[in-house]
């Protein structure tokens, strides 16, 4: 760029080089024209690019095409001063280009005229403006929210059609066409199934596109039964996103959260969110899973628990989510007609969550269809929905596994909230969304950054749960051990007791392992049963953190003041510095409960 300094000026009409003044004649026999006056044009610089002149008076904000003229020196393209109102009285200042015939420059010219109004008009939303809505858009702030923060820069702020126009071009431009077609989406299917080097870079792992001409031409070609469902003869379409690092993580965990979530596409398309762990389609990463051991939480959804047992088979396990039980439970207890009786029967049933195995739940349950049996209707209801079917919400199904399906219904939320800020976007919207939705999933589990999301192998004590364990060791209370080969099982007394006699011990047993025929009532159950707990520890030091327990506090956190505490006595492991100093009272008494006890005092 160069300044046109040699350039001569330039002379024009006012506006048009062809507009003419109308004035009457003295005898009002003819009509005389005159010119206007002319202009005086300054040529200000000129550019070897129209690209460059083209973005400087875009950047400016004030000049407005208004018409075109072909010259010898060729074309010429002016522009008026926006800031008054097109139809009023015009501003003396203006600018035009000359685009050079001879070569490609381009010249800038202004008028020797400076703007004299005093009153600006503003055409659509301030340009700075614009550059601070695009990026807040960026960063997913609400609408509702843009307005504020533009105040607080000092700013103007545009109207509200205004911004919600601006808005909806930046959702074009970032997201793409607000219709898509179904061949589109399996054009957008091919392009993202290439596995990536990246391991956090998405891509399709699996897709499947049906298109509804092709499922009529296999009905007619089936000999078998045919399903009348409307919607199974329509266009359908599914696909699966993650990322290296996501299926790496699954092929290490045996536990599948799964949860469907609506809301998210303005077509009501639902998305399923898995977490943890999926089938198949990883041997191609040299990935493989344990499926022998693997188990589904899920909310109860009957389509989510029948596609998981037809694809690993019926010998699994599935995870009733307690919190969506217990809901479903509270909403039907206007069955029972007396509303004094609510809180004992919400009570018990808490109670039968918290049975350790598959046959304490049988006898407990049992037992509190005795104590319930006058209220037929609400027993009615939970027969046939809790125990003849979804009956996988006692914690005892399976160690070490949530017993809510909190992980997906967090992320479920998160996604409304952060990522698509609770509108409903278009589906070639959301294919944009969803890849850094998963993107962003990648790269929080990734171990090399300091906030990353780890992922754990055992539970994690915190400061808490030691400072718990070492007051529990200083209640001095008697534990009695019984060895095996391999582990070692330790009853400790529940509550405020400080001892327990072979007796207690031995109908706890009773209660664990034999029949129905061991109590006569639930009460009865409820009072042996949680008056001792039982540990589980192994005898290799190195796997204290494996212990289990039968308290409700392991059952619910995996960890437990017992299960450390009895890791401290035995000197399996030491707490930090943090923890509260334990001065060691507490005896172990070793062997099957007998009158000979050998007492282990740990100083």
């Amino acid at each position: 760029m160069t300044q046109a300094q040699l350039i001569a000026h330039y002379f024009s009409d006012s506006d048009n080089d062809n507009d003419m003044e109308i004035q009457p004649s003295i005898d009002n026999e003819t009509l005389e024209r005159k010119k206007k006056n002319r202009r005086k044009w300054i040529p200000l610089c000129t550019y070897s690019d129209k690209n460059d002149v083209i973005k400087k008076i875009k950047d400016g904000g004030i000049w407005s095409k208004t018409h075109t003229n072909i010259t010898n020196e060729g074309k010429r393209t002016y522009y008026r001063c926006n800031r008054v109102k097109r139809r009023g009285k015009p501003c003396s200042d203006s600018i035009h280009v000359l685009h050079h015939s001879e070569n490609e420059c381009v010249t800038m010219y202004k008028t020797e005229d400076d703007h004299l109004h005093n009153e600006s008009r503003s055409i659509g939303i301030n340009q700075q403006s614009k550059e601070v809505i695009c990026e807040l858009f960026k960063m997913k702030i609400k609408s509702k929210h843009i307005p504020e923060i533009l105040e607080e820069k000092s700013l103007p702020v545009p109207k509200k059609q205004q911004l919600s126009s601006y808005l909806i071009s930046l959702r074009k431009t970032y997201y793409g066409a607000s219709t898509i077609s179904l061949g589109e989406i399996e054009a957008w299917c091919q392009r993202n199934s290439l596995i990536p080097d990246d391991n956090d870079k998405p891509w399709l792992l699996k897709y499947q596109i049906e298109y509804e001409d092709e499922i009529n031409k296999d009905d007619d070609n089936d000999s078998g039964d045919h399903n009348d469902n409307d919607d199974d003869n329509k266009n359908k379409f599914r696909f699966f996103f993650t990322t290296r690092r996501l299926l790496f993580n699954a092929s290490i965990s045996y536990k599948i959260h799964v949860d469907a979530t609506y809301k998210l596409i303005w077509q009501g398309f639902p998305c399923c969110v898995l977490k943890n762990c999926l089938h198949g389609d990883l041997l191609n990463l040299n990935l493989q899973m344990n499926e022998q051991e693997i188990m589904l939480i899920a909310d109860g959804a009957e389509a989510i628990s029948n596609a998981f047992l037809k694809v690993f088979g019926t010998d699994h396990d599935v995870v009733m989510c307690w919190f969506h039980m217990r809901k479903n439970v509270e909403k039907n207890l206007y069955l029972v007609e007396d509303k004094a009786l609510h809180g004992d029967i919400m009570n018990d049933i808490e109670t039968l969550q918290l049975s350790t195995n598959k046959n304490i739940f049988d006898i407990a349950t049992r037992l509190f269809l005795k104590k319930w049996k006058n209220e037929d209707k609400f027993l009615r209801y939970f027969s046939n929905e809790w125990l003849n079917s979804k009956n996988g919400w006692f914690e005892g199904l399976a160690t070490h596994v949530p017993n809510k399906n909190n992980a997906s219904e967090v992320t479920n939320r998160v996604i409304k909230d952060e990522d698509i800020l609770k509108e409903r976007l278009v589906l070639s919207g959301f294919t944009v969304v969803l890849y850094s939705i998963v993107n962003k999933w990648s790269k929080e589990r990734n171990p090399t950054l300091i906030n990353s999301k780890k992922f754990e192998h055992q539970p994690l004590i915190t400061l808490s749960a030691w400072t718990h364990a070492c007051n529990w060791v200083k209640l001095n209370k008697d534990v009695v051990s019984i060895c095996n080969s391999d582990t070692t099982m330790y009853y400790l007394p529940a509550g405020e007791e400080t001892r327990i006699t072979d007796k207690e011990i031995k109908r706890y047993e009773n209660c664990t392992f034999n029949s129905f025929g061991t109590f006569n009532s639930f009460g009865t159950y409820k009072s042996v049963y949680f008056n001792i707990w039982r540990v589980c520890l192994s005898n290799n030091p190195e796997k204290w953190k494996e212990a289990t327990c039968t308290c409700p506090s392991f059952m619910k956190n995996f960890v437990c003041k017992h299960t450390v505490g009895i890791s401290i006595i035995l000197k399996y492991c030491k707490p930090p510095p943090e923890a509260k100093n334990v001065t060691i009272g507490t005896k172990i008494k070793r062997g099957r409960p007998s009158k000979a006890k050998i007492a282990l005092l740990i100083q």
